[in-house]
């Protein structure tokens, strides 16, 4: 009898515990089985907007003009807003639905970003002036900072690669507006006032007196030939640059960590004490080197930048979430090195949502889209050559290296250059400027990220970059017009 009540005690005491148990992991199961289809919903709908400004920018030759990108990142976020809403089961909604639980938008372009989030407006209702608050796209914010000494005030705005314009008055000179490539001033070959090389690696040098024959096809079908001395350029303007900022203007006196200042006029405190000379360009500090100090500091200057704008963003959308619909409090998440090293290497969008029930949670998380395929940035990664078999390769492919010899005419085009593109004629009709295949090797093979210079032949150097000092020197920018 005493086995019979402890039997009907237990059973009371552990079924309704396992009925709770039983509950609560299927609910938790549902909730991360939910929160893993929000995060693939977001990351698709920031995949679709990537592609859409991908294709907006390719198609259009005017991608670089100001308000032209303006569009183009517009068209990205409609692009983006319609994806997401489809994706979580609202498409015959639209945006206004959706978006309250979007803090924010962030597009890291080449030489600044754009945010979009909330924003304040006015607005008439029966004769009473009201507020109200709607996302945004914010002006084009510059990777510049303030650099201010006891006599001298200046600004540059830095950029993915070695490219910067500056801007201000200094002491002894005056007022100066410029802008440029920085290179190794140690490392140029010159006869009298003429580039003629650049030492690449310690065992090559690159030849920039020279003149390339590009081809292409036009709409129509025909192979179009030119001459291009753009590398010859590149060389010789970045040289004129960079010895003219080094023992012209001696802005590597002024441009310190230490000097910078904030739109306040207040010091950084991230670099307090740091007296580290930038521009004071050398073997040991090479702008083209991801671990000088010029990269480090512009790197920090540009993760700084994104950090406070985007804070003030997400501020402004937590104060006043209720008056979108949503009761958010966002939390912005954490992003990882390899998060920043994304977004201060590439173009990029990053997307963050907020404030969706989940479960038992609260829904918070981004996602990071990279582009390798647009106007605004040539990357060296993203640079493919065109071998005697109409195959293009990148550089470090092995097949490619076994069809060279000393003879072999190497020529490299950006990415973009081997993508369908749309006819400016006739809005249905497309075209190939390459029509070469892509090399099976390169596609399946997972060729190394990073290319390791010291393996190519010299065939493949030369090749290599006289591409990347062409189509950057071929690129248009808006503060090209500095001179």
């Amino acid at each position: 009898m005493k086995l019979q009540n402890m039997t009907v005690i237990f059973s009371i005491i552990v079924i309704p515990v396992t009925l709770i148990l039983s509950a609560y992991i299927g609910v938790q199961i549902d909730t991360a089985h939910l929160q893993q289809m929000y995060d693939t919903k977001l990351m698709d709908a920031t995949h679709d907007a990537l592609a859409a400004f991908e294709l907006n920018t390719i198609n259009n030759k005017y991608s670089n003009n100001a308000d032209s990108i303006r569009r183009d990142v517009q068209a990205a976020i409609n692009t983006f807003s319609t994806s997401l809403a489809t994706g979580m089961g609202i498409s015959g909604a639209n945006s206004s639905y959706i978006m309250p639980y979007i803090p924010a938008l962030v597009f890291t372009l080449y030489d600044g970003y754009y945010i979009y989030s909330p924003n304040e407006y006015t607005y008439e209702e029966n004769g009473v002036t009201k507020t109200g608050y709607e996302h945004i796209l914010k002006p084009y914010i510059h990777y510049s900072v303030r650099y201010k000494t006891a006599l001298s005030d200046i600004v540059i705005n830095y950029s993915l690669d070695n490219y910067i314009t500056v801007y201000g008055n200094i002491s002894g000179v005056g007022y100066i507006a410029k802008s440029g490539y920085l290179i190794d001033l140690n490392k140029v070959v010159k006869s009298g006032n003429e580039v003629t090389g650049y030492r690449v690696t310690n065992t090559y040098t690159l030849q920039t007196n020279i003149v390339e024959t590009l081809s292409e096809k036009n709409e129509e079908g025909q192979v179009v030939t030119r001459q291009s001395d753009s590398v010859k350029k590149y060389y010789q303007e970045a040289y004129e640059f960079t010895n003219w900022l080094l023992n012209e203007v001696r802005l590597q006196d002024i441009v310190r960590p230490q000097n910078a200042v904030k739109s306040d006029g207040s010091k950084y405190e991230e670099f307090a004490g740091d007296n580290t000379s930038i521009l004071n360009i050398s073997s040991t500090n090479d702008p083209e080197d991801r671990a000088s100090a010029f990269n480090q500091h512009k790197r920090e200057i540009m993760r700084i930048s994104i950090q406070e704008n985007l804070n003030n963003a997400i501020k402004v959308y937590n104060e006043h979430s209720p008056s979108m619909g949503t009761h958010a409090n966002f939390q912005m998440p954490i992003l990882t090195d390899l998060d920043w090293e994304k977004l201060l290497t590439n173009i990029n969008i990053i997307s963050f949502m907020e404030g969706i029930p989940v479960g038992t949670k609260i829904y918070n998380n981004y996602a990071i889209v990279t582009s390798t395929q647009n106007k605004q940035y040539i990357n060296p990664n993203s640079i493919y050559f065109i071998d005697n078999t109409n195959t293009y390769h990148r550089i470090n492919c092995p097949v490619l290296e076994q069809s060279l010899n000393s003879g072999s005419n190497l020529i490299g085009y950006k990415s973009i250059d081997f993508r369908k593109m749309q006819s400016t004629v006739n809005d249905t009709t497309y075209y190939y400027k390459h029509p070469e295949y892509a090399c099976y090797t390169c596609i399946v093979n997972t060729l190394d990220e990073d290319i390791n210079v010291n393996e190519l032949s010299n065939v493949q150097l030369q090749a290599y970059y006289s591409a990347i000092a062409r189509e950057r020197y071929d690129l248009d920018k808006i503060t090209k017009m500095l001179k």
